[in-house]
């Protein structure tokens, strides 16, 4: 049995960073997913920290996807 989260954030967290040799700062994007439409039954929090070429990767995935099942729509 598949379970899903009702909802999911995204986030650059200064905690989630790395220094680079040259000063600067290697930054991991968070994704977070909760459950809180289920009160108890509540699925535990998960997170993910994603290299910022992940994340583009996951965004491009997921904007390919929203527009396939936009084209799956039947007309009104």
């Amino acid at each position: 049995m598949t379970d899903y989260y009702s909802s999911i954030r995204v986030l650059i967290d200064p905690e989630q960073s790395d220094p680079l040799p040259d000063g600067g700062r290697r930054q991991d994007v968070s994704v977070i997913l909760t459950d809180a439409s289920r009160g108890d039954r509540a699925l535990r929090p998960a997170a993910v920290a994603l290299l910022v070429c992940q994340a583009r990767a996951l965004a491009f995935e997921l904007l390919e996807v929203a527009e396939h099942a936009d084209r799956m729509r039947t007309p009104r």
